[in-house]
């Protein structure tokens, strides 16, 4: 025990020396030359505008907020893209453990091809594909509410006047209340074998409640659907090309790796565990549901960790698209600003911040299907 501190001690203090040395380095460097480290340059006016954002942006605006709408701009995409590929990964991975042979050859070809083909390209052939689309009088139109179209896809979306930052409050605090009764209602099944009434009836009321919101928005709000007017569509939701050819080449790429870890968690459990559900009677969708998919579960985590980790890494691609994400908008202030130093520092902040966060998400999931030992 004493020599495995003294180890620990003595790699603390190498790494503080070592940090030490980097940094005077650096400082002596920086003096040598003339040059400063001031991020001052965050609070000057900006003379560039921003094609895309989720807050206000104008020439003029700061640099920290044209960081700020960049940071957006990547979380944005960072996250439809980790949902997407998971539902994409997952009913790949399902469909290579079928028992169909088309079905599980189809999966497999999936696989191979998202695995085996580099992101960049991917990337290219979908940002060409969004450019080759038609123009906006002849999109491609589904249900008359949906378009696509060489400006991107537009679709209907739901207008409630004043009254969105409440009924946004409400179903927050509804989805809130109901996983905390939830919580409660499984621990009082544990402790007691039976759910507890009060809890049961809080969760009752949070989902009527989120129920509530969702119908008040639906009848008293206004469905504002997509019109073309001029050249482009005006109201309901859009999704620039740039955007949605990030978001598909990324999605497609990860969705691969997903599947693979999907089906080889679920190859990796014994034949017994399936062979035993069916003995109960179990279908095959209660067998993957209650029996599989749990124990699974703590073999895919890791290596889920990993591809969403790289999915957000992997955002940075988006400048050679035109996709306005932190590096593209970064690249922007460092040409006018001449801050190389410090606009590269806030990339590394950003970026480690964000896996730090993904990291610290997929820990507490791990803790959560861990096997509970008495």
């Amino acid at each position: 025990m004493r020599s495995e501190r003294l180890q620990n001690a003595l790699f603390v203090a190498a790494a503080i020396a070592v940090l030490a040395w980097l940094s005077h380095n650096l400082a002596s460097n920086l003096a040598a030359r003339g040059i400063s480290i001031d991020y001052g340059f965050l609070w000057s006016a900006t003379s560039f505008p921003i094609g895309e954002s989720l807050i206000s942006f104008g020439s003029g605006d700061s640099y920290f907020r044209a960081l700020l709408v960049g940071l957006l701009n990547t979380v944005k995409l960072a996250l439809a893209a980790i949902v997407l590929s998971t539902l994409l990964g997952v009913l790949i991975g399902l469909a290579g453990r079928t028992a169909h042979p088309q079905l599980r050859a189809l999966a497999k070809a999936y696989i191979e091809v998202t695995r085996n083909t580099p992101l960049l390209l991917i990337l290219v052939v979908c940002a060409t594909a969004v450019r080759v689309l038609p123009p906006p009088r002849q999109a491609w139109t589904f249900g008359e509410s949906i378009f696509i179209s060489s400006r991107g896809l537009y679709i209907p979306t739901v207008l409630v006047g004043d009254a969105g930052p409440v009924l946004a409050a409400v179903a927050v605090l509804a989805l809130a209340c109901s996983f905390l009764f939830w919580r409660a209602m499984v621990r009082g099944r544990n402790e007691t074998g039976h759910f507890p009434r009060p809890a049961t009836g809080g969760l009752f009321l949070a989902a009527a409640a989120l129920v509530g919101v969702v119908v008040y928005a639906l009848g008293w709000g206004e469905i504002q659907k997509p019109t073309l007017m001029g050249f482009n569509f005006r109201g309901g939701m859009g999704m620039t090309p740039e955007y949605l050819a990030m978001l598909v080449g990324l999605s497609f790429y990860t969705s691969g790796f997903i599947a693979e870890i999907v089906r080889g968690s679920l190859a990796a459990l014994p034949k017994g565990q399936s062979e035993a559900a069916h003995s109960l009677g179990l279908s095959p969708i209660l067998t993957l549901y209650l029996v599989l998919a749990p124990q699974a579960m703590r073999l895919m985590l890791p290596p889920l960790a990993n591809q969403y980790l790289n999915a957000i890494k992997n955002t940075t691609l988006a400048v050679l698209i035109g996709y306005p994400d932190l590096v593209s908008v970064g690249n922007t202030a460092l040409n006018q600003t001449g801050r190389a130093i410090e606009t590269v520092s806030i990339y590394l902040l950003i970026y480690l911040s964000l896996s730090l966060v993904t990291s610290a998400v997929i820990r507490w999931l791990e803790k959560r299907a861990q096997l509970v030992k008495s």
